[in-house]
């Protein structure tokens, strides 16, 4: 995905404007400095693995909440500037009447065919803060902070924040290289019960890092569990059209080889690739398995 081409101190001077009590107006205005310093490190950051870099931004202005016996999640403190913060992105660029909304419109449209590009399967219906937002008040209408999610993804991903490099989750406006390399791939259960799933594979020249993160990735968003249900019905109407078309066994394999290159020009690491290339190499299925029911 492109960058939002959104100017980070116009959304957060106008979600920031209409403030309430209006005494905290002048005190949200005086961090735009701040606000455009973050900005500028989280851009280099994010392009370079380093988000975990940016430690000492969390729970800015105020500073970290103070612990509270039998509370996980304490809340800001009282008096402060960071729930304003989170407040300008939950009251002033979410709701549909509120002043930030066309912001939050954009950013919406920029999904993929409307879908979620954390797992490229359900309908981006939420904006999801990459660094989250109660950690990293300061950066909660950042536009390249907020990427289109649907609310599985944004439920998953959850409040974290990196400790490490390895624990990133993928950026869609940051991580282009990651389709570079192809890492996921499918297994074949052959019968009696004959199943698919899909795991991540990052092939021995892939980054350490980006591997690691892929891995992160797909286990905390759990996308296996996405992928897995579309493989049965996928390979019924596959499997159909083979004994439809009546293709010599000898040619199945090229065929679905075929159908993998298709479905790569679209997405390497689509569940569609992964599926077509281990079919194509599973002798069972091309030596007449698919001739067989697939339950």
């Amino acid at each position: 995905m492109r960058k939002p081409a959104l100017d980070a101190e116009t959304v957060y001077t106008t979600c920031t404007a209409t403030a309430r009590p209006k005494s905290v107006r002048p005190h949200l205005q005086q961090l735009t400095a701040d606000l455009n310093d973050a900005v500028a490190r989280y851009d280099t950051a994010a392009a370079g693995e380093g988000l975990h870099t940016l430690g000492d931004l969390q729970h800015q202005p105020d500073g970290k909440p103070d612990k509270q016996p039998g509370i996980k999640k304490p809340k800001p403190k009282a008096g402060g500037l960071n729930t304003h913060l989170e407040a300008a992105y939950t009251n002033r660029l979410v709701p549909e009447k509120s002043p930030g909304h066309g912001f939050y419109k954009q950013l919406m449209e920029e999904a993929p065919d409307g879908r979620c590009p954390l797992c490229s399967q359900g309908v981006a219906d939420t904006l999801d803060h990459q660094l989250p937002k109660a950690v990293y008040p300061l950066l909660a209408v950042v536009p390249v902070n907020l990427v289109p999610a649907c609310r599985d993804c944004n439920f998953h991903k959850g409040d974290q924040a990196p400790g490490a490099a390895e624990d990133q989750t993928l950026h869609p406006y940051y991580d282009h290289n990651v389709h570079d390399y192809t890492w996921l791939v499918a297994r074949i259960i052959e019968p009696p019960k004959p199943s698919i799933t899909f795991h991540v594979e990052p092939p021995p020249d892939m980054p350490p890092t980006l591997a690691a993160r892929v891995r992160l990735h797909f286990t905390t968003l759990k996308i296996a569990r996405l992928y897995n249900p579309q493989a049965g019905p996928a390979v019924r109407t596959l499997s159909l059209n083979l004994r439809r078309w009546k293709l010599p066994s000898s040619q199945v394999p090229q065929h679905l080889l075929e159908l993998a290159e298709d479905a790569a020009a679209e997405n390497p690491n689509s569940w569609q690739t992964a599926l077509y290339t281990a079919l194509a190499s599973n002798d069972w299925y091309t030596q007449g398995g698919y001739e067989k029911p697939w339950r």
